[in-house]
């Protein structure tokens, strides 16, 4: 498959803003404090999770929201002592953190 020049520039990572060289990186992703939390590297997760660096990588910078199968979940959970009803709404699937919501009401 090819793609227009015009296209390929319009998708380029160029074009994103990133951080400037030395300015702190927003660390207010609730999985990295819980990871942090833990005393945990990525390395250290993605041996316990089965999931890639760069998977992560993205759900801390925000670049992508975290997406993980039931045993990925129970790993996390377990990799940073905390239960499933004590992880933020943020890490959970939709369908969980509405239910969460409901038997708190």
């Amino acid at each position: 498959m090819f793609f227009s020049n015009k296209l390929v520039n319009q998708l380029s990572l160029k074009n994103m803003p990133r951080p400037k060289k030395g300015q702190p990186q927003n660390t207010d992703s609730p999985f990295k404090q819980l990871r942090l939390a833990a005393g945990l590297s990525q390395e250290d997760l993605v041996r316990l999770m089965g999931v890639s660096v760069s998977s992560i990588s993205r759900w801390e910078r925000g670049e992508a929201e975290p997406t993980m199968t039931v045993y990925q979940m129970k790993a996390f959970c377990k990799a940073v002592n905390r239960s499933l009803d004590e992880l933020p709404d943020s890490l959970l699937p939709p369908e969980l953190a509405s239910q969460k919501k409901e038997s708190k009401e």
